[in-house]
């Protein structure tokens, strides 16, 4: 058995009453963040607990007594969310960046923006998502949801019940495009499963979305293309409304509603493909890429964003966790497309056109991407001291999604 922390999302239905708390709450938190940030921005940000001393100081002037009427842990909350993207803002590769940019900067405006990048950024109202969060007291009683401040329980959809046994940490309560939800944060006991040893290297594309050692290819659907020509009619109408008129956030909204739909096609995709691969391997590599560097080539940007390979890596990696399988990233700087599998012969040059190659050394004919997977699972395997001999696996996983069906 063991310990994980899970968070279930729900669709809410709050009434007149209760989204006018929300939003105060929405607010509540976003001025704190951008309170607290402006105060600081230009010198150090203290401690968490100075700030949340200078918070209690806050609440006791006249202009800002309604921050009182809000959950006070909420606010703590926002602190804490603050700290952590200043704190974010100091890694090293955030600090390499912020030095190359600083160096390329040839105006004033770049270089003060170049000083600021990867710190935090303030909070807009104008923003489709709000979100605050409740570290403690969420109660669920008569599948209704209770909340510190609120008298009455917010009604939910609970499309999936909670386990059982599972104990609420925390929630999120967030809006986006006029829905409501809630992301409650529970721990639960799983049963880790044991499985014979069957590895696997992942090369993402964007011919094909990834493309695995043991020659299966997953087709990249690309979700963005295909609701594109519905999204420029839908831009091109609203460039000629006029601006902030009835019919101008009508037009808004139906944007904000397929960009959702275009999101959580992705998503729903990513989930079933990456739980898939963290069932029915017990080891998987990937390469460490830095899709934000990726995305400065501006002929391939949108596409990179499209396949959201980061979002992707992320998914399986906690996957992988729940499942019981070995997650390895290998350096993003290896050569895997050019070294050849078989006999470890380097190419000096290959065009990303160039999908096939034949190896000078022992003419073994290579499909570019299968062979950097093969090379991705052989790095990662020799750097645990383990075989690299394929092992076949027996079961193997459909997963559909949409019209597409995959056998993994």
């Amino acid at each position: 058995m063991k310990t994980i922390l899970k968070a279930y999302k729900y669709r809410l239905y709050p009434t007149k009453e209760q989204i006018a708390f929300l939003e105060e709450h929405f607010g509540a938190a976003r001025f704190v963040y951008n309170y607290f940030w402006a105060k600081y921005k230009d010198s150090k940000l203290p401690s968490k607990t100075k700030l949340q001393t200078e918070l209690k100081e806050l609440k006791k002037q006249k202009e800002y007594e309604w921050l009182k009427s809000v959950n006070s842990q909420s606010l703590q909350v926002a602190i804490h969310n603050l700290i952590e993207a200043y704190k974010r803002a100091f890694r090293e590769e955030i600090v390499a960046e912020r030095k190359r940019a600083i160096a390329k900067a040839k105006t004033k405006k770049q270089k003060a923006k170049a000083l600021q990048y990867g710190f935090p950024k303030f909070k807009s109202k104008k923003n489709n998502y709000q979100s605050f969060n409740i570290p403690q007291n969420v109660k669920i009683i008569d599948e209704l949801i209770h909340i510190p401040k609120l008298k009455t329980g917010l009604k939910v959809k609970f499309h999936r019940q909670l386990p059982k046994d599972a104990k609420i940490k925390q929630a999120t309560i967030s809006r986006n495009n006029g829905k409501y939800f809630i992301s409650i944060l529970v721990e639960e006991q799983i049963e880790t499963p044991t499985k014979k040893f069957a590895p696997i290297g992942i090369d993402m594309g964007l011919e094909h979305f990834a493309i695995l050692s043991d020659g299966t290819k997953i087709s990249n659907p690309r979700w963005l293309m295909q609701s594109e020509e519905r999204l420029k009619v839908l831009q091109k109408k609203l460039s000629r409304k006029k601006l902030y008129s009835k019919n101008w956030w009508k037009l808004k909204f139906k944007i904000a509603k397929l960009h959702e739909k275009i999101k959580n096609q992705r998503e729903d995709f990513l989930h079933k493909i990456s739980v898939a691969i963290a069932k029915q391997y017990s080891f998987v590599a990937i390469e460490n890429l830095s899709v934000q560097n990726m995305q400065k080539n501006h002929y391939l940007a949108k596409s990179i964003s499209d396949a959201s390979w980061s979002k992707f890596a992320e998914f399986l990696e906690y996957k992988c966790d729940w499942y019981g399988a070995k997650l390895i990233k290998i350096d993003r700087f290896y050569p895997s497309s050019k070294t050849c599998s078989v006999c470890g012969y380097k190419l000096d040059n290959l065009p990303l056109s160039k999908r096939e190659w034949i190896c000078p050394s022992c003419n073994t004919l290579h499909d570019r991407d299968i062979n950097a997977s093969k090379n991705i699972l052989s790095i990662a395997l020799s750097g645990q001291g383990l075989s690299v001999e394929p092992v076949e696996v027996s079961h193997k996983r459909t997963v559909e999604t949409g019209s597409s069906r995959y056998n993994l």
